[in-house]
C-alpha cells in the first residue's frame, strides 16, 4: 500500500486535522515502511508526497501527542518517536485492510448518502456483510442482487411505457397469446429472465450500451459465483465485481 492509496482510502481524509494526519502518516510509516521510529522529517516527506503543505511546527505536534494523558507518541531520544500502543492498534483496526478493500467497504457504505432512496438497503447490507466476513462469492451474489433490483425499480418509476413497448418488438414471442405488460417489480422475475430485461432495456435506450455490456458481463459472473461449481472467487475478484458495478452501473442509473 502507498501513502497516496491509504489517503485515498480513510473517509474525510482532506478534512482531518494535522494531528490526525500526523497519527496516520506515522501509523503508515510503522505498519508500511516497517519504521520502528521516526523523526519529524519523516512526517514532513509524508506530507510532500502526497502533495500536501505541512504544519510550520511538526515538532510542537509531536511533543503534544507525547504529552497527552495517556501519551499517543512515545519519544525515545537519539531514535526518535513511535506510536503508543494503544493508538497503533486501533490504526491497525481501521486500516490493516488493503487499501482496495477499505475503498470497497466505503464505497457500500456511503451509497444510501449518494441514493437517499435506495429501496436496495436490505441487499446493500447483506452485500457489505458478506464482503466484511470474506464470503466474496455471497458478496457478488448480492451486489448483483442490489444492482438488477435497482434497474427494474428505475424502469418502473421512470421508463415503463418504453420498456413495455420495447418488450413487444425485441421479444414477439413472448406475445403470442395476447400483449403482456410489467406493472410490479415482481413481474419481471414472473415475465423475463434478467438478461432479457437487460436486453429490452438497451434496445429501448433505457441504458447504455456500453452500462448494458457491463450489466450482461457481470451477470455472467454472478452465475458463475451462484451455481456450485469449481471456480473460486478470490477477494480481488469480488472487489472488482462491486466496484464496477456500483460505480458504473447503479450510480449511472438515476
Amino acid at each position: 500500500m502507498t501513502l497516496e492509496d491509504l489517503t485515498r482510502a480513510v473517509p474525510g481524509f482532506d478534512g482531518l486535522q494535522h494531528v490526525d494526519r500526523i497519527k496516520l502518516f506515522a501509523w503508515f510509516l510503522h505498519t508500511h515502511r516497517k519504521m520502528e521510529h521516526f523523526m519529524p522529517a519523516d512526517i514532513a516527506r509524508c506530507y510532500e508526497s502526497v502533495h500536501l503543505s505541512e504544519p510550520k511546527n511538526i515538532p510542537q505536534q509531536l511533543a503534544q501527542l507525547v504529552a497527552k494523558k495517556p501519551p499517543e507518541l512515545l519519544k525515545k531520544n537519539g531514535q526518535g518517536y513511535r506510536l503508543e500502543k494503544r493508538v497503533r492498534d486501533d490504526f491497525d483496526k481501521k486500516y490493516g485492510q488493503r487499501a482496495s478493500t477499505i475503498e470497497i467497504t466505503n464505497l457500500l457504505k456511503e451509497l444510501p448518502s449518494k441514493l437517499p432512496d435506495l429501496s436496495e438497503r436490505t441487499y446493500l447490507d447483506e452485500a457489505l456483510k458478506c464482503f466484511g466476513v470474506e464470503a466474496y462469492r455471497a458478496s457478488i451474489v448480492m451486489t448483483w442482487n442490489l444492482a438488477y433490483h435497482h434497474l427494474c425499480d428505475y424502469i418502473l418509476k421512470n421508463r415503463l411505457a418504453d420498456f413495455n413497448a420495447r418488450w413487444a418488438v425485441v421479444f414477439p414471442a413472448h406475445h403470442k397469446n395476447g400483449p403482456k405488460t410489467i406493472a410490479t417489480i415482481d413481474d419481471f422475475g414472473d415475465n423475463l429472465k434478467e438478461s432479457e430485461v437487460i436486453k429490452i432495456a438497451k434496445s429501448a435506450s433505457i441504458i447504455s450500451n456500453d452500462v448494458g455490456k457491463i450489466l450482461d458481463e457481470k451477470l455472467g459472473r454472478r452465475n458463475s459465483a451462484a451455481h456450485p461449481s469449481g471456480v473460486k472467487i478470490q477477494q480481488l475478484q469480488a472487489e472488482e465485481f462491486i466496484d464496477d458495478l456500483v460505480k458504473n452501473v447503479v450510480l449511472k442509473i438515476v
